[in-house]
């Protein structure tokens, strides 16, 4: 899959998170009113600031994926990363409202209970959220794209956060209306703490944190596979929002020709790309082996019968053993 492929499904897959978005904090916004149930009116504005989360899950996705220019020579995939620590502040000050409010209510006091229209809200907002859920987390997952990947998690703390209401409409319908702010309270709660582990990704994205130490012990090993490559001594990879960029060193025989360790080094950089599709580019320094010192250290290929150090066409375009 192409990056206009990918930032195309991404998109695609927004724009459905945004219309749902808008349908619940519609139904959401309507119930708690009618039902007057202080827990729905807090989902309600969690779904409205979702609305315009989503729409800038949106635009980053398709700012990201323009091709670099004069003043991005390596493209604009960080955007996908700025745009998520942005969705990760919106989803923190909508927490902390929500909070603000439900504290607000509890020391007024004198609470009624909601409807039971307000269970029914709650019990599709569950339904929806959760599905939604599966399907973003798959997409995000198939495309292994962070962002898409902490949008999904957002639904998921919305369908939580949604259960969370439901015990707070029953609890307050068995006679304790006090549930009902409270469970406003926990979903606020809930929402900050989405919210600070999205923007914690982000700040780690945009200051080039390494991929796990598994992650680059297998960039090192793909790229030893390579023909032609003796060893790697050295490896350095950033993420940059759902790619791994990479550098690495590998050490080829010190009797080659520039033209014999380049070939060499395309087919390290050829061998990472197709055996982890999660890597977005390789840049590739070609150093000697500097322990093999005569050529008689050099191992002959058994097929063409040649000396790699040799400087001919063959020597180049061998794939066999070195």
């Amino acid at each position: 899959m192409t990056l206009s492929e990918r930032n195309q499904s991404a998109k695609n897959v927004a724009v459905l998170s945004m219309f749902s978005n808008i349908v619940l904090t519609i139904i959401r916004a309507t119930v708690g009113l009618l039902a007057g149930s202080t827990a729905i009116l807090a989902d309600a504005a969690n779904s409205a600031s979702d609305i315009l989360a989503t729409a800038i899950v949106y635009v980053g996705f398709r700012l990201a994926g323009s091709p670099p220019d004069k003043t991005h020579h390596y493209g604009h995939a960080k955007l996908e990363s700025v745009a998520a620590k942005i969705v990760a502040l919106m989803i923190i000050a909508t927490a902390i409202m929500l909070a603000i409010n439900s504290l607000l209510i509890l020391k007024r006091g004198n609470i009624e209970a909601p409807s039971s229209l307000a269970l029914w809200a709650a019990v599709l907002s569950i339904v929806v959220k959760e599905s939604i859920y599966r399907y973003v987390r798959a997409v995000g997952l198939r495309l292994k794209s962070t962002l898409l990947l902490a949008d999904a998690w957002h639904h998921r703390s919305d369908a939580i956060t949604s259960s969370a209401v439901l015990c707070g409409v029953v609890g307050a319908q068995l006679g304790y209306p006090v549930l009902d702010p409270l469970a406003g309270l926990a979903v606020s709660l809930l929402i900050g703490h989405t919210g600070v582990k999205i923007y914690a990704q982000s700040i780690r994205e945009l200051i080039d944190e390494a991929p796990s130490e598994a992650v680059v012990h297998e960039i090192a090993r793909v790229a030893e596979t390579a023909e032609g490559v003796l060893s790697v001594t050295e490896v350095k990879a950033r993420l940059v929002a759902s790619r791994i960029l990479v550098d690495i060193k590998i050490c080829v025989n010190p009797l080659l020709t520039v033209a014999e360790g380049h070939h060499i080094g395309s087919r390290a950089k050829g061998a990472l790309l197709k055996q982890m599709p999660q890597v977005g580019n390789v840049l590739v320094h070609v150093n000697p082996c500097h322990h093999m010192r005569a050529k008689d250290e050099v191992p002959t290929c058994a097929t063409c019968q040649f000396h790699p150090s040799e400087p001919s066409e063959e020597a180049i375009l061998c794939n066999h053993s070195s």
